[in-house]
């Protein structure tokens, strides 16, 4: 235990430095200080509010210490100060009245002109409700009260039992008259009636209550005197007393009884399955589905990071963490922590304000010369004067949390804790028990890729401090309201003059206590526990709607946790990815899924007559175009990956027209509609829209196409309506030639290299697609490219990756992604919008890129497998831009290999099981984009020990 709490020291885990430091008041209160680790957390004062709710539910009202720690510490409460009104103004909607707003010490200094009614009424309703609640909150003695009770009103949760009840607990003893207030200015719906009430008396404790109660609602008393003449008679309201449940709070009816669509956190609840032991798991699933009040505390204490058990529940945790603070490319805005900005390139797990100000105060503590931990303590020198910038660093690197591919509890490098410890330690103070090596050994060393950071490269400034404006984050910070979600603009703007690079998407949660955001409209995938089991896991797809909430729920087919018979003695267990004949192959539910790099060989063919292609195939470029919408380099390369003679035609597929036999029928026109499916037959190729009479175009049908004069419409029915020409599918492309003919890395013709990159396809090489290159990168130089010109690689030194099929290379990362067709068809089933497309997937993974300067593109590959790009969009792309690019191939290829709930709760993306990267080499970028990750630990190890033996010198 005591070498784990010093790995954890380092992280300070153990206690307060990775919580707030009001977190470290709060002792063995468990639950309560989940719940305070929140609080500083990267939000805006509204959802500060929230969270400061949240904890109340959970944190006793007469823990004073604390509550004095979160009324001072707590950004929001500090603002409250200045004028409690302050928080309104997250709701402003125009920056300038937002700005009037943050200036202001009182309503009377809202100006109107800057702040119209009409446009600004979420600020305004939010100012009201801060007027109406100032009534009651200013008569709080106790932190606690003031505290629940300003929240309580100018967050609008009036309505919410849940949180009346909150404001009563923190309130009571000295600060009765604000609960009393609050229950004055709360309006039952059911006291518009007072008579219907009066079965609520019933359920009084004495007779005497129950015939004032009766008496009082008979009368014409207003609401405010009905409630105090009850109080006088029948004590306080008291949330566990039947008459005040009754009285306060409306049954509800049968009509409306409905059961939540998530659970407590949907999102936490998918890494339960990750658990490793049964008890584990059984903790997990309870505490995510029912509360963590209930469960929370004996989870921690059974399964946390610092018990025996945490290497062996280690992707559980992992999962947890990618909930709750997922890994984010860049730092910025940083003030202490300042060697962290400026890397756009490295992902960050907590790159906040929040956590950069807890990095100073753990240098203060740090500096008394003392680290407690539980069961143990630390002394160490001062370390004002033993190596400061080295305890920086850690310091920061503890908060910001650089993101590692291997789950650990621990981030710091042995190498750094030998060498800090033995320059450092009081060793007069220290342990006779203890040794420097004996604290540092459970941490991971850097010859083991991937499982730590050497906090070193965080003694100097970001390199790329120069060339900021290369790579951006247009969500980092969060511009947008709680509950929205923010995404990338990555498209033209219809309006130039208010074009932000980002978009705000009104969001729902999954669960009452997550902070996982979903967009509207998106089809989500979320565990079923009534029907999961040890054997097999259930799941229901719902979907996020209009009211921000998730519902509209029905059940998937189960996934058997079944294991793969790869022949006598050779089993396979479920989840588990391994190489089968040089193809990447995963074992999913019982089902073995691999690359389909080889089908049958005639057995009669000598080894002279092999073409080393799939299934022998000739290496000739006769295209054919399959019935899933993909064109093939030849029959027999399409029979070899399962398509029928009944499914080809000749030709390439963009070719082919569609509407020749018109599909339509009178009265309406056949428009071309080219997709790729990857389940179903029925792969439809066109659409019907009116052919003149276009009263029925359905302006919420998002499918966007772009006009030969760059115009871009919703969809082709109003593109028509206005009379305009298609010029090809998509949003309108920058950045691009919108005229000559060019072939695609999938093996399509396009009108032009917009045309491409609107269908999300990388070019391959200008004119008319007419060969075809290896399917493999170990494959015989069996391709037809030799007469092809390739374009030229940008940027210059750029060496880059040739995606199977085709032809020439491009400057991109490259994921080769499995995915399950079984899980395809059944997500495809409930979305309802026929077979499941490769746009649909690739469209669902760019809202996941956080860099604007890259963007998926890709194609499905002959040989069965996703082939996914991210390249930069950019004119002009620099190296660092497209290490950047890498860096997000990285992050998408860790997520999907771990299953993590960040892309695993959409529907769309639940098939994708495994996607290994490969990147482009370049010349003047750092190693980390051009060495393999045993050989870039060797070069930073030798790099730690060249400082540490300069160092010791000196």
């Amino acid at each position: 235990m005591n070498l784990l709490c010093f790995s954890v020291i380092l992280l300070v885990a153990c206690a307060d430095s990775e919580a707030p430091v009001c977190c470290s008041k709060l002792g063995r209160h468990t639950t309560c200080k989940y719940y305070c680790q929140q609080l500083l957390r990267e939000g805006t004062y509204v959802q500060q509010m929230k969270q400061v709710l949240t904890a109340a539910e959970h944190c006793p009202y007469d823990l004073d210490e604390f509550w004095q720690c979160v009324n001072i510490s707590v950004p929001v409460m500090r603002q409250l100060e200045q004028w409690s009104g302050r928080p309104c103004c997250d709701l402003a909607m125009t920056s300038a009245c937002k700005q009037t707003c943050q200036r202001a010490h009182s309503m009377k200094d809202i100006d109107s002109t800057h702040c119209d009614r009409n446009t600004e009424k979420s600020l305004y309703k939010c100012l009201h409700r801060h007027s109406v609640g100032n009534k009651c909150c200013h008569q709080s003695v106790r932190d606690s009260c003031s505290i629940v009770c300003h929240s309580y009103f100018l967050l609008g949760s009036t309505t919410a039992r849940a949180n009346r009840d909150v404001v009563y607990r923190h309130c009571k003893g000295g600060s009765l008259p604000v609960a009393k207030c609050v229950q004055n200015q709360t309006r039952s719906a059911r006291a518009s009636i007072p008579q219907d009430n009066i079965p609520c008396c019933q359920k009084a404790k004495t007779q005497k209550c129950q015939e004032e109660c009766e008496r009082v609602l008979k009368t014409s008393l207003t609401d405010d005197e009905m409630v105090e003449a009850l109080i006088k008679t029948c004590d306080s309201p008291d949330m566990r007393d039947p008459l005040w449940q009754c009285f306060l709070f409306p049954p509800v009816t049968k009509k409306n009884e409905t059961q939540p669509a998530t659970a407590f956190d949907s999102a936490r609840l998918q890494c339960c399955a990750k658990a490793s032991s049964d008890r584990c798991r059984e903790l997990c699933t309870h505490t995510y589905t029912k509360s963590w009040t209930k469960h929370g505390s004996e989870f921690d204490k059974s399964c946390s990071f610092i018990q025996p058990v945490s290497v062996l529940e280690a992707p559980m945790h992992n999962c947890l963490h990618d909930v709750d603070e997922p890994c984010k490319l860049g730092c910025s805005q940083l003030e202490f922590c300042t060697n962290f900005n400026f890397r756009p390139t490295e992902p960050f797990r907590s790159c906040t304000r929040s956590a950069d100000e807890s990095a100073r105060k753990t240098i203060k503590i740090w500096q008394k010369g003392i680290i407690s931990l539980p069961q143990m303590t630390i002394p160490v020198k001062d370390i004002r004067e033993c190596e400061p910038e080295l305890w920086k660093a850690i310091a920061c690197a503890v908060q910001i949390k650089p993101c590692h591919s291997k789950p650990s509890p621990i981030s710091i490098c042995q190498e750094d804790c030998i060498y800090i410890l033995n320059k450092c330690v009081d060793y007069t103070r220290l342990n006779s028990d203890q040794s420097v090596p004996q604290l540092c050994h459970p941490l991971p060393k850097l010859s083991d890729p991937g499982a730590c950071t050497s906090v070193t490269r965080y003694l100097t400034e970001s390199e790329h401090v120069s060339k900021s404006w290369e790579v951006t984050s247009p969500c980092r910070p969060n511009p947008c309201r709680s509950r929205e979600l923010c995404l990338v603009r990555r498209r033209k703007c219809k309006h130039k003059d208010n074009c932000k690079p980002y978009i705000c998407k009104s969001a729902c949660l999954l669960g009452h206590v997550s902070s996982f955001l979903v967009p509207h409209g998106a089809y989500v995938r979320i565990p079923d526990q009534q029907t999961s089991t040890r054997s097999q896991q259930c799941f229901k797809a719902c979907r996020c709607g209009h009211r921000r909430e998730v519902g509209n729920c029905s059940p998937l087919t189960c996934l058997q946790n079944k294991n793969c018979n790869m022949g006598p003695g050779h089993i396979k267990d479920h989840g588990s990815h391994f190489v089968v004949d040089g193809s990447n192959c995963i074992c999913n539910a019982g089902h073995l899924i691999c690359a389909r790099r080889t089908c049958s060989v005639d057995p009669g063919l000598t080894a002279g007559h092999y073409t080393g292609m799939p299934g022998n195939c000739p290496a000739t470029y006769q295209p054919m175009c399959g019935g899933n919408g993909k064109t093939f380099p030849n029959a027999c390369l399409a029979k070899c990956a399962g398509l029928q003679e009944s499914d080809l035609q000749i030709g390439v597929c963009s070719t082919i027209d569609p509407c020749q036999d018109d599909p339509c029928g009178e009265g309406l026109r056949c428009v071309a509609r080219r997709q790729v499916c990857i389940t179903g037959k029925n792969c439809l190729q066109h659409e019907c829209i009116p052919a003149t009479d276009f009263n029925n175009c359905n302006n919420h049908i998002h499918d966007p196409v772009c006009n030969t004069h760059g115009e871009e419409f919703t969809n082709a029915c109003l593109l028509y309506s206005h009379g305009r020409k298609l010029a090809y599918r998509g949003h309108c492309m920058t950045n691009c030639a919108d005229s000559g003919t060019v072939c695609g890395h999938n093996g399509e013709t396009y009108p032009s290299e917009c045309a491409a990159l609107a269908d999300r396809v990388t070019m391959d090489y200008r004119g008319e697609c007419r060969a075809f290159g290896n399917l493999t990168a170990n494959s015989p130089k069996t391709s037809t490219c030799a007469h092809i010109k390739c374009p030229e690689l940008r940027p210059k030194h750029c060496h880059g990756v040739t995606p199977p099929g085709a032809c020439c290379p491009i400057c991109a990362a490259e994921l080769q992604a499995l995915f399950d067709p079984r899980v395809a068809e059944f997500a495809a089933k409930e979305m309802g919008g026929g077979p499941m497309s490769v746009a649909v997937l690739l469209n669902m993974l760019s809202d996941h890129l956080m860099v604007a300067e890259c963007d998926v593109f890709g194609y499905l590959g002959v040989d069965g497998a996703l082939i996914i790009l991210i390249a930069p969009v950019t004119q002009d792309p620099t190296e660092l831009q497209v290490e950047a690019c890498i860096s997000e191939a990285r992050r998408l290829e860790d997520l999907i290999r771990t299953g993590s709930p960040t892309l695993m709760s959409y529907l769309t993306l639940t098939p994708l099981l495994l996607a290994p990267m490969r990147a482009p080499r370049l010349g003047h970028v750092n190693t980390a984009a051009i060495l393999s990750p045993a050989s870039l630990s060797v070069l930073v190890a030798m790099t730690i020990l060249t400082l540490i033996v300069t160092r010791t010198k000196l």
